[in-house]
């Protein structure tokens, strides 16, 4: 059994502020550093799993499962993706479908739907479902299955939280080099609905933006703020250095003068406010 990665409860009216986009850095993101390695292998058995927590309750939400075994009746070789949270689905992609001749029937596994960077995670017409499948080589009976739409380069696994009026979508980033093998290398979710007090971007105001070497962020008030909860990341989510300074009735923050042009994400996230805004540098 591999870890399994706990994200903290992250709540708010976040939909809407940013696309529903494969690879796009939501407030919940972590970085798998190293990747992580699932295989299988036929001979001896394995069974490899690697649960994530998402969505942040108590327990995992998404579990990938390499498994690989031979029996009299036939081969069980495959990596799947199943919901461990019943309020979680799976984006999926395809039914692949073989006819097993000795005992005249089909033999029918669910692919999951590979998503490239950029990818809409929930467009119209998209179809979701529990467990599904990334590679699947299984068979028994004349019928064998042959899936392979995830290997190559990095892929992303879309995912739906529903839980009555609450919608919220993530994203698992994988690397399937072969058919037995695949490296889970980040992931990334909206927060969920319940209870935090969402700082709205009116409440919460950046400027300049663009900025240069710094800006301010106003509204904010500095004796129930904790600036080790501030964060600023690249459109990738990694962490980059900045100042804060505590001003009267707003933040200054520095930015490091080394940084690239570019698109960058402010986030502010505790137990009990969340806020985040996109920043865009500029020379001059």
């Amino acid at each position: 059994m591999k870890k399994l990665l706990l994200m903290p409860l992250l709540i708010g009216a976040y939909m809407g502020a940013h696309s529903q986009n494969a690879g796009t850095v939501f407030p919940v993101y972590t970085d798998i550093t190293p990747d992580t390695l699932i295989n299988y292998t036929i001979v001896p058995y394995s069974d490899e799993t690697y649960d994530i927590n998402l969505f942040g309750d108590a327990s995992a939400d998404i579990q990938i499962k390499a498994n690989g075994a031979v029996s009299s009746g036939g081969t069980a070789a495959y990596i799947s993706v199943y919901p461990l949270n019943p309020d979680v689905l799976i984006r999926l992609g395809r039914l692949d479908s073989v006819y097993v001749p000795a005992y005249s029937l089909w033999y029918v596994t669910k692919v999951a739907k590979p998503l490239n960077a950029g990818d809409p995670i929930d467009p119209p017409g998209a179809m979701w479902d529990t467990m599904q499948y990334i590679s699947d080589h299984s068979g028994y009976g004349g019928g064998n299955k042959n899936v392979n739409d995830w290997i190559g380069g990095d892929k992303y696994i879309g995912l739906k939280y529903q839980n009555g009026s609450t919608t919220a979508y993530g994203w698992i980033r994988v690397q399937c080099p072969t058919e037995d093998s695949c490296y889970v290398k980040d992931f990334s979710a909206m927060p969920s609905t319940v209870g935090i007090n969402e700082q709205s971007v009116q409440e919460m105001l950046i400027y300049p933006n663009p900025v240069n070497t710094g800006f301010y962020l106003k509204n904010i008030h500095t004796n129930t703020f904790d600036l080790s909860k501030l964060k600023l990341t690249d459109m990738y989510g990694k962490d980059l250095k900045f100042t804060a300074e505590p001003m009267l009735g707003e933040i200054k923050i520095g930015l490091d003068e080394s940084l690239p042009d570019g698109c960058y994400m402010l986030q502010y996230i505790s137990t009990d406010r969340l806020f985040s805004q996109k920043l865009v540098k500029v020379s001059r």
